[in-house]
Parts: C-alpha cells; structure tokens; sequence
C-alpha cells in the first residue's frame, strides 16, 4: 500500500515542476523508490535535436555512444514502442519485433555500459514526436515486475510533465506551438481514398461529386499542410491523428 501512496505524492509533486531539472531530480528519487537505477524521458529523435524531451541519468559514455553511432532510430526498444500502447520489459521485445543485427549491436552495447533489464512506457500523441519513459536496472540485477503498474503510472505522468514544461518553454522564448492544420470533412473523405489507392476518377463516383472537385479538395489539403505531394500528405494526416491505418485499410 505504500508504493501507491508514494505514487500518489510523485503525482502531485510533478504537475507542480516548472523546470527539466526539477523534473529530472523527482524522476530520479521516484525511479530509485520503484527499485530502479536508471531513467530516460524521451521524445523518438536524434538526441541532438532541438527542442525535443530528452531527460536521463544513465552511465556516462552510453549517451556518446547513442549519438556518436545513430542508435535512436534502430534502437530495438523505442522501436517496440511502437506496437504498443502499455509499458513492458525489454526482455519481451520479441513478442514485437525480431531483432537486427544492428539491434543486439545496440543491446549488447547497453550491457557493456553497465545496463541490465528495464521497462518502457510508450507514449503515442497525435501530431508529436512518439516518446517514451524508460526504467532499467544496473546489469545483472534482479526485476521486480510487481514495480510495473506503478511505474506506467510515473512514466505517463512524469512523460506529461515534460511536455507541459517543454512548451512553457517555448511560450517563454515566443515560439508558440503552431496549431495543427484541420481539414473539412469533405478534404478528409478525398485523402482518405486517395491513400487507399483510389483516382480522383474513382473518388468521385464513390462520393456522388466531380474528379476535378476531388482534385482540388486534394490540393486544397495540401497547402492546408505545406506539402508538395500526395503521399506527404497522406503521412501527415496520419501522424497528427486525423486519418488512422482503420480508415485506409477496410
């Protein structure tokens, strides 16, 4: 009953931080209280770009090596990530992905810098980077999976903290987040087939309208985005969340 009670206070101490510092310091204190050594809250980039969620502790040299040889975008654990909604170990990555050779480079490394198992909370927004907060052990200590409930909880709270204070720090520099673009109902019912495979031709008639009609709803999405092509497009409206892979593929 306790660890819930120290949840409850992690929750409340969290919405209250202003800073990544503050942040990190709290995500720290509550990561060794679930049995953890190590933490990482980050947005699914290259860590060198700007103004992105990137707040971890872990060994000195193991950061280097992610950016020094490009791991983020293989990384077999974020990649994981992305076929689920809720947290889980990383020994069970295989129930997602089979890994690379490039991947066990990436997890045999993670050890050598002194990493055993871990847990991640994926984190999925519309219209944002994928991130994700990571929990892990020093290597060849022993997991406690009755830590796993609790820890989704931290991490979904403490990955939400880091936004609200990533986008008051926009606020304060005069970078405002730009609001998504919105597309009509019609526009979205021409990307919709459009992505499935269909003509402006096919379009039509499957809307009661004309292919020129289709063809300027299509283009009027476009500029709507800034995108030069119908496939940007189509990937666009994917990632803010306004077309889904259910709408694509009947």
């Amino acid at each position: 009953m306790s660890l819930f009670w120290d949840v409850q206070d992690f929750v409340r101490e969290v919405n209250r931080v202003t800073t990544f510092q503050e942040l990190s310091e709290l995500m720290s204190s509550m990561s060794k209280m679930l049995g953890f050594d190590y933490f990482a809250l980050v947005h699914h980039v290259e860590l060198v770009a700007p103004e992105v969620i990137d707040i971890e502790n872990y060994p000195s040299g193991w950061r280097e090596m992610i950016i020094e040889r490009k791991y983020t975008s293989d990384d077999p654990i974020l990649v994981a990530c992305e076929h689920t909604n809720v947290g889980f170990r990383w020994s069970d990555i295989h129930r997602w992905i089979s890994l690379s050779k490039r991947q066990k480079e990436i997890l045999d490394g993670a050890r050598t810098a002194g990493i055993g198992e871990g847990f991640t909370v994926p984190v999925h927004i519309p219209g944002e980077y994928a991130g994700s907060c990571s929990f892990s052990l020093r290597l060849n200590r022993r997991f406690d999976d009755s830590t796993m409930p609790a820890a989704q909880f931290v991490g979904c709270f403490g990955f939400e903290a880091a936004r609200r204070v990533l986008h008051a720090q926009r606020l304060e520099a005069g970078k405002e987040t730009p609001a998504l673009p919105r597309l009509t109902p019609r526009q979205l019912d021409c990307v919709v087939l459009a992505a499935a495979g269909k003509s402006d031709w096919d379009a039509a008639q499957l809307l009661g309208i004309s292919d020129q009609t289709v063809h300027q709803h299509i283009e009027d999405a476009k500029r709507r985005y800034g995108v030069a092509t119908r496939l940007q497009l189509v990937v666009r409206a994917l990632f803010d969340g306004q077309l889904t892979f259910r709408d694509i593929v009947h």
